[in-house]
């Protein structure tokens, strides 16, 4: 996914969580960028949702981490 916001003091990083959280119906808090907060390629820790959920409601391939 891409958003148009740019880098600066983290607003990238919370566009992204506001895009999810639209896409997925859950809410901000359970969503959290765990790896690359400033960087363009992000891993995020999404609560209270299944892989199967994210990848039909994504239309990507999600990878399942501990």
């Amino acid at each position: 996914m891409r958003v148009t916001v740019p880098p600066e003091g983290g607003k990238a990083n919370r566009a992204v969580i506001e895009l999810l959280s639209k896409a997925l119906k859950v809410p901000k808090s359970s969503i959290e960028v765990v790896r690359g907060e400033t960087s363009r390629n992000k891993v995020v820790f999404i609560e209270g949702i299944d892989v199967a959920t994210l990848q039909e409601k994504l239309g990507i391939e999600v990878v399942e981490t501990t």
